[in-house]
């Protein structure tokens, strides 16, 4: 018996944006008729810029949203599956907690802070070879930058452009972060890996960590969540690069008196949440890279496996959808020439 199925579940998600482009493409056609109606007469706007039909546009419209819609699903992966087999498979969920705060681009690392914690997220995601993995930026309020998944080269993009630009409140809020990276992994959705390993992988250079974060600690523990926190950075005051539009601009942040901003690499904050944990703190120092110990560590603690049901055969079907997509456009197309 064949089902349909997907080999991407998790971006069907995207399909919710057609209720807004439905709302777009009514909204067009109304205000399209609207400015004929003030402009002249039926008539007169005939002649002037040529018949229109409302069942016309209508056609149109509905021709263009449904081939939006049968692209979104032809991104999903639509596969026709048959049989079933048992697999026993490793269910890991990892959510990657980056700290883009402005101290992170203090560059006493190798390219700076934030670099080098990228670089150890990048080769210890890369190490885990099943499962699906998360990103959460944060620096005064945190923000989920990539959602669950498993699609290893859409985390990595969202990874690459992580900056202090992408969170309008700066400071160093770890509470957020935390908060945030546990509703990731416990949110509707994810009860299919209640029994799988779940993880928080954190990148920080503790600085101006000041709020306690004791209750949320305490209710990952209680979740069964693993945590593993890297601290990058050094001990040795360095300043703080400006940052434009464009790069970093040359200059260095300073106070209100003039004073060039100093940051150091902050140990005790995260040795104090890793104690409150059960988790375990690696720092990463120039030319010894931590992340091969994440890895092993992780691979000490993966311990819970499951048996799952999934398809013996699957046919993709992908271009199908593609095919009708562009048939849409082009028949829109046509129909919009005769207007």
């Amino acid at each position: 018996m064949e089902i349909f199925c997907f080999a991407y579940p998790e971006r069907l998600f995207l399909l919710s944006l057609l209720v807004p482009l439905a709302g777009v493409l009514v909204w067009g056609m109304w205000r399209k008729a609207r400015a004929r109606k003030l402009l002249a007469d039926r008539k007169l706007s005939e002649s002037l810029l040529g018949k229109w039909s409302p069942y016309r546009e209508i056609v149109i419209r509905v021709m263009q949203f449904f081939a939006t819609g049968f692209l979104l699903v032809a991104w999903c992966g639509p596969q026709l599956c048959t049989g079933d087999k048992l697999v026993r498979r490793e269910a890991v969920d990892v959510v990657y907690v980056l700290d883009v705060s402005n101290s992170m681009l203090a560059r006493d690392e190798v390219p700076d802070r934030l670099g080098k914690a990228k670089q150890e997220m990048l080769v210890i995601s890369r190490g885990i070879d099943r499962g699906r993995r998360a990103l959460v930026a944060f620096a005064g309020s945190a923000v989920v930058q990539c959602p669950l998944t498993a699609d290893q080269r859409a985390f990595e993009a969202m990874l690459a452009i992580a900056s202090p630009g992408l969170v309008e409140e700066q400071g160093t809020n770890l509470e957020a972060a935390l908060d945030i990276a546990g509703r990731v992994l416990t949110g509707r959705g994810n009860s299919r890996n209640a029994a799988g390993l779940r993880i928080v992988v954190i990148a920080s250079d503790g600085e101006n960590h000041d709020k306690t974060f004791t209750g949320t600690v305490r209710r990952l523990s209680e979740m069964g969540i693993q945590l593993f926190v890297v601290g990058v950075g050094t001990p040795d005051p360095v300043p703080i690069p400006l940052q434009d539009d464009e790069g970093l601009s040359g200059s260095v942040r300073r106070d209100a008196e003039g004073s060039p901003v100093l940051t150091s690499f902050r140990p005790e904050v995260l040795s104090k949440l890793v104690e409150e944990a059960g988790g375990i703190f690696l720092h990463s120092r120039e030319n010894e890279p931590v992340s091969g110990r994440v890895q092993e560590a992780l691979g000490a603690v993966k311990n819970k496996m499951q048996w799952m049901r999934e398809p013996r055969y699957r046919e993709e079907v992908y271009h199908y959808f593609v095919l009708v997509s562009v048939l849409l456009l082009l028949g829109a197309g046509v129909v919009a020439s005769r207007s």
